[in-house]
């Protein structure tokens, strides 16, 4: 436990030199859902005199609306949501496999199953391998997942918050003095931590809000949808507007900024030139979120036009890396955003992240989506006597410019759920 302890303290270590707690707070808020992102403002307001935050809408409100017409229905498991951000944030290099394999290898609650050892024989890889592959599993939500014992999971939730003076106190706390912490020893803990009782309590609470297991019964249970993004058709033009419908309403409170500007006591000084960084860097995050919905919002709608406009039945080819070189953004910028972000249309409502589809091969400019439907269009004008065979199917999609494999041909036909043409020819 010693070991694991350290390798802890070394990753979080690792964190801090990497970002900024502005660009902390930046990606926290960008991933955030509007529900979440309010509570979140409210508990900087807490701690902060000079801004109040008014909530705009509230999960009453939510549930009480109509139900949304959701684009894509699908039942989501804790383990596809996983898969999704894996392949929608990594690479396609071994380290990625490796990722996919300790995937597989988590129990029901997200724990992994095995020691380092275990892992290092079953996966037949070397320990700096795991360790780098181990890193990106914590690194996907839900915060805590991966972990080997109750200890790191609650370490890896406190490394996905904020950093404040009480979540880094109650990282301490378990990092150095679990075992105090489980016997309640609060006088021991702050005497061995050199604060005071009262900050250890309050270090104690937040680690009361964090949950023993990644993966929670309730983790498809929250399907309240505030759409951010509304598209609107006039004829053939499409308009797109950023809703501020939920949005929390930081009011700075300027009365109390004037008041405490008049003091001449250099702690006070500090203290309010602390405390305005603190309210600009939460509103100019804020307007960071909404810019980057709408510049990604925008890229979508462009390349996905003909399907919003319902002049086609399915979507264009879309890949993270497109809207990221695009945008000069970076490629885990843009899957933070989509990821339960919704826009609203005229016929439903959709995860941005449903306008993203894979090319049926890297060389091509149509989607899977868009090749299955030539394939099931050839198939429904074939001689029933003398049906198409996948290959040549697979040779009539190469006369219109699409170049895939009759083994590609075969998977799509079978997604389709089409049966093979010896079962599909009939006598005339």
């Amino acid at each position: 436990m010693a070991l694991k302890q350290s390798y802890q303290i070394n990753q979080k270590q690792l964190h801090r030199l990497a970002l900024t707690q502005s660009m902390k707070q930046s990606i926290l808020i960008l991933q955030t859902n509007l529900l979440d992102l309010t509570d979140y403002a409210q508990e900087l307001s807490m701690a902060n005199p000079l801004f109040d935050v008014n909530p705009t809408i509230s999960k009453q409100e939510v549930e009480m609306s109509t139900a949304a017409d959701i684009g894509s229905n699908e039942q989501q498991t804790v383990y596809s949501y996983l898969l999704d951000q894996v392949h929608l944030t990594m690479r396609d290099t071994p380290l990625r496999n490796v990722v996919l394999d300790l995937i597989d290898c988590l129990d029901e609650h997200g724990y992994l199953i095995f020691s380092d050892h275990e892992l290092l024989n079953k996966l037949s890889i070397n320990r700096i391998t795991l360790m780098d592959a181990k890193e990106l599993l914590y690194n996907l939500d839900p915060p805590g997942v991966g972990a080997q014992s109750l200890l790191e999971c609650l370490s890896l939730q406190l490394q996905f918050k904020t950093a404040t003076p009480g979540t880094t106190l109650a990282l301490d706390i378990l990092e150095h003095c679990y075992d105090e912490l489980l016997d309640h020893k609060w006088d021991e803990i702050a005497s061995n931590l050199n604060v005071s009782h009262d900050e250890v309590k309050s270090a104690f609470k937040i680690i009361q809000t964090l949950t023993p297991y990644p993966f929670t019964e309730d983790f498809n249970q929250n399907n309240y949808i505030i759409p951010e993004l509304i598209l609107k058709i006039d004829g053939d033009k499409l308009s797109l507007e950023v809703t501020k419908y939920g949005y929390p309403n930081i009011v700075f409170e300027k009365e109390t900024y004037d008041e405490l500007k008049k003091s001449t006591d250099q702690e006070v000084k500090s203290y309010l030139k602390l405390k305005y960084e603190e309210y600009q860097t939460l509103q100019r995050n804020l307007n960071r979120r909404v810019e980057t919905i709408a510049m990604i919002g925008r890229c979508i709608v462009e390349a996905q036009a003909q399907f919003l406009m319902q002049k086609s039945k399915t979507l264009n080819p879309l890949l993270l890396r497109d809207v990221a070189q695009k945008l000069n953004i970076n490629q885990s910028t843009v899957s933070r955003t989509i990821n339960g972000k919704y826009l609203q249309t005229d016929f439903g409502v959709f995860e941005l992240k449903y306008f993203f589809t894979k090319r049926s091969n890297p060389d091509s400019g149509q989607s899977v989506g868009q090749v299955q439907e030539k394939i099931k269009k050839l198939i429904d004008q074939e001689q029933k006597a003398h049906p198409l065979s996948d290959q040549k199917i697979s040779e009539a999609l190469a006369e219109q410019g699409i170049k895939i494999a009759r083994r590609t041909v075969t998977k799509y036909r079978e997604q389709l759920g089409i049966n093979s043409a010896s079962k599909r020819k009939t006598l005339e």
